[in-house]
């Protein structure tokens, strides 16, 4: 799937581990810029892939550069090479996610690497920040993996998809009060 000629490329910001780049490279395709911010200077990075530098402290805001999609990621870190990209904590999603709305980004995903979910009030933040889409994705409890036959093993991977899927769907809808009815 090619763009338009004359069609800039997108834009992709990613933040947080190394889980994140490797999400934005297989979901965004081929024809997207991607910009990592880092701690410190980075070689070795795929094609098309650029590193951002992030000032230490509570500077990070500065740091961001322009883009269209936001790939952020939170939770643990899994190597010690790893170290290098620059990781948000938690309670910088919110004003993370202000900052990039501000530099242009119309579409967020969160990457939750712990298995937690986000809190009814960081939706909510996050809804008030008016993105186009913001997707909460989180690794689900996959069934137990099947050692049986074939189909068994086409079964199990085909119910763990469906449910995986029917969380996205469920995690990415905005949430609506129910309508209160009236007692008689």
């Amino acid at each position: 799937m090619r763009p338009r000629p004359g069609t800039p490329p997108r834009r992709v910001l990613v933040a947080g581990a190394g889980g994140a780049l490797l999400h934005a490279l297989r979901t965004c395709g081929p024809h997207a810029e991607f910009t990592v911010l880092t701690t410190r200077r980075f070689g070795g990075m795929p094609r098309q892939t650029r590193w951002a530098l992030v000032a230490p402290g509570n500077a990070w805001a500065a740091s961001l550069p322009l883009a269209d999609h936001a790939v952020v990621q939170l939770g643990a870190l899994r190597r010690a090479r790893e170290a290098v990209f620059w990781r948000p904590s938690r309670a910088e999603l919110v004003p993370l996610a202000a900052a990039l709305r501000e530099r242009g980004v119309r579409t967020l995903e969160v990457l939750l690497a712990d298995g937690s979910a986000l809190s009814a009030v960081e939706r909510q933040r996050l809804h008030t920040l008016g993105f186009d889409q913001v997707t909460e994705r989180r690794p689900g409890t996959a069934p137990s993996r099947s050692t049986g036959p074939w189909p068994e093993r086409l079964a199990a991977w085909m119910i763990g998809t469906v449910l995986a899927t029917m969380r996205q769907v469920v995690g990415s809808r905005p949430h609506r009060p129910a309508p209160r009815v009236p007692r008689r």
